[in-house]
């Protein structure tokens, strides 16, 4: 009958011992876990700092790209505005064909007043 023998004896030293280099065993298993979640952390943590820094540097570009666009958007409007004061200017000039027949009725008149002149020359000699 099996439940009629006495139990083995055991040497509770061994059963200690063994008990001892498990939890030592445990330990260490548990203290490079903690390693490994305090290195997985570090890198983390680096890994956010930059990807912070990035953000900031990103958030700078675009601030400035949006100052130059807004900068530039104005420059075009007062260029614009430039342009059109100068087209209305213009048409307030003399086209070139205008001028070419000013000279043309200008040399027209110097003929005539020539001619007159000389007549008037003329005329005054006759009377003399």
């Amino acid at each position: 009958m099996v439940f009629n023998n006495p139990p083995p004896k055991v040497d509770n030293t061994q059963i200690i011992g063994e008990l001892s280099r498990r939890l030592n065993d445990n330990t260490r298993r548990i203290r490079l876990i903690e390693d490994e979640l305090e290195n997985i952390d570090s890198r983390v943590n680096t890994i956010e700092q930059s990807v912070m820094d990035t953000t900031k540097e990103l958030n700078k570009a675009v601030q400035n790209m949006t100052e130059d666009t807004a900068e530039t958007s104005d420059k075009v409007a007062n260029q614009q505005a430039d342009i059109k004061k100068i087209n209305a200017h213009m048409k307030l000039l003399v086209t070139r064909q205008e001028l070419r027949e000013m000279q043309e009725y200008i040399e027209l008149m110097k003929s005539i007043t020539n001619r007159l002149s000389i007549n008037r020359d003329t005329s005054g000699m006759t009377d003399r």
